[in-house]
Parts: C-alpha cells; structure tokens; sequence
C-alpha cells in the first residue's frame, strides 16, 4: 500500500508558491485523491502536472494504484487556512452541527470564530414591511459548524 505521508511529503514539496494541498487520502485498495488548489484557481493542466509527477515516483508495477488529482471545487468542505483566504468577501454555505443551513458572505475568520453576512428580512422599527438587512453572524468554529464551502447561485443578483 502507497504510504499517505511520504505521498503528501511529495507533493508538499513540489507545490507551486500560489498553490495549496488541500487534502491526500488513500484507500485500502490504493485508490488515491489529490486535492490541490491555488490561490487563483487550479487549471486542468496543472493537475495534469502533479498527476505525472506522483506517477514518475511510485511504480505501477511494484504497486498498482488508482490516482486522481483534482482542485477543491465547489463541493467540498473548507479544512485549510488558505481555503478561507481565497474565500474571503465571497459567498459561502455554512451548515451547523445541529443541520440549519446559512447563506452569506465570508467576512472573518481566527483558529476560534468564523463571522459571515448574511441578509435577511427584517421588520425595521417604524416599518410596517420586512425590508432586507445585512447582520454579521458569529459562529464558533469547533462547537457551532459542521462545515462551509463555497457558495453559488445560478439565480440572477437584484
């Protein structure tokens, strides 16, 4: 079986300077994901490039192994520093532990809290119609959410 540490030392050491990893995982049956992104994004081509150079350092023949190597996307989970860098002042979901789902806007984030905007409908005093208002939410990152991920409509901004 193909050694997850020495897999992810690999790549660590042959990242890009405006690229990030993101997450190796190895299966039992050597079935291997690669999840690199960059701070502009990660083009096919360059995924590409770090598929042959984990294929140049471990042999088919000595170990048979399946390798995909692929940015973050859109769907999964933020787990690293620079996911919420690249994230900032963009649209994210938030699902917290007890399953509510928040939409808005990633204002800040610390090793403890993760603050994001989100706009809603509010009756405002001395209004008789709820007009849209844009309240900063705090959540702890360890007892309050059970993730955030990027976020996008396909539904046209008023």
């Amino acid at each position: 079986m193909i050694d997850k540490k020495d897999l992810k030392k690999l790549v660590l050491s042959n990242l890009k300077s405006d690229h990030f990893l993101i997450d190796v995982t190895v299966s039992a049956n050597n079935q291997i994901q690669v999840y690199i992104d960059g701070k502009e994004g990660l083009p096919i081509s360059e995924c590409i490039l770090y598929s042959r150079l984990i294929e140049s350092h471990f042999d088919r023949d000595v170990e048979d192994y399946e390798l995909s190597v692929s940015s973050g996307g859109l769907d999964l989970p933020f787990t690293v520093t620079e996911q919420f860098e690249k994230n900032l002042d963009k649209d994210v979901e938030l699902i917290t532990k007890d399953g509510k789902k928040y939409y808005g806007i990633l204002k800040s984030f610390d090793e403890e809290q993760i603050i994001i905007e989100i706009e809603q409908k509010e009756i405002l005093e001395g209004k008789k119609r709820k007009e849209l208002v844009k309240r900063d939410f705090n959540f702890n990152r360890k007892e309050d959410i059970k993730s955030i991920k990027p976020f996008f409509s396909f539904k046209k901004k008023k």
